[in-house]
């Protein structure tokens, strides 16, 4: 079942894809595991469009619109965190972007090169750390995120925070959209090859097995995206819990069936499909993974029983 956005929703979508065609940015030719689309990023940054939790009148499922738009392009920006976590925090906003991190502080993060807060999610607590003057460490990875590692936090200003169930049910909010936007967008690539790739005579996509494992893929895409969704306006443990759970535990399937239907060329640095799933790779394991997810919604649903 799908739904219909309302007047207001279509509306920050329209504008934002009007900002996205005006900042469009392409790889630069060269087989790389990703390209930071850093222009676009201050262009999103100026519009608002990422601090749109913190607008009267709009709320989580405005900022999850945006974060799945912004999930299917071939370029990477960090908006998850901001626009549905940074709201959480004590920092002003435009203090961004904001790198996420579970457990131990220095564990490598994503776009933790490009970010001016790391936020470092504990068991029962969170910290908050200004990294002007910090030492980030590269950290080499095919999972199409820029990575980065903290080497100390000594000198660094670090704010405890104690809402770290409401950060966490946040996050797995951002997950769960920008999962559902990588996979509509590595399925629409997938989905054009198979209409022009030939074989034995006939398109790959005339043959009843791909049919069959493509329809498969359009509901894994589908539901992730309306479950993120669903989880972004209830804002309810259960709902991200599930949300979250859900697109982790079939992002394995998902992308191998993809690559697959690619051949050899899925496998390639120069053929853009590994631009959205290894962003899915590294998402499935976020927080713990699928089956974290699918306790903490049992946790939330049924409590001590």
């Amino acid at each position: 079942m799908n739904y219909e956005l309302n007047g207001d929703q279509a509306g920050i979508l329209a504008g934002l894809d009007q900002l996205l065609a005006a900042h469009a940015e392409v790889a630069s030719g060269e087989a790389e595991n990703y390209f930071h689309g850093a222009r676009l990023d201050a262009a999103l940054a100026e519009a608002g469009f990422l601090d749109i939790d913190r607008i009267d009148g709009f709320g989580s499922l405005d900022a999850a619109l945006v974060v799945e738009r912004l999930a299917r392009l071939p370029q990477v920006v960090e908006a998850g965190a901001s626009a549905l976590i940074a709201p959480l925090l004590p920092s002003e906003p435009g203090i961004r972007p904001l790198a996420l991190v579970s457990g131990e502080a220095n564990r490598p993060a994503r776009f933790l090169p490009v970010a001016k807060q790391l936020l470092v999610l504990r068991d029962g607590d969170a910290l908050l750390v200004s990294l002007d003057g910090s030492t980030i460490e590269p950290v080499e990875s095919l999972m199409a995120y820029p990575y980065g590692k903290l080497s100390s936090l000594d000198g660094l200003t670090v704010q405890s925070l104690d809402n770290a169930a409401d950060i966490r049910r946040r996050w797995r909010i951002a997950l769960a959209a920008e999962a559902a936007g990588c996979m509509a967008a590595a399925l629409e690539i997938v989905i054009e090859h198979v209409r022009t790739r030939q074989a034995f005579g006939r398109p790959l996509g005339a043959f009843q097995a791909i049919q069959h494992r493509l329809a498969m893929a359009e509901e894994t895409a589908q539901s992730a995206k309306w479950l993120a969704f669903r989880a972004a306006w209830s804002d309810g443990e259960a709902d991200a819990a599930i949300a979250a759970g859900f697109v982790q535990e079939r992002i394995a399937r998902f992308t191998y069936d993809l690559h697959q239907f690619s051949g050899a060329m899925g496998l390639t640095l120069e053929f853009p499909l590994h631009l959205w799933t290894y962003r899915l790779r590294a998402l499935a394991g976020e927080l713990g993974g699928a089956s974290t997810q699918a306790r903490a919604a049992a946790q939330a649903v049924w409590g001590a029983a």
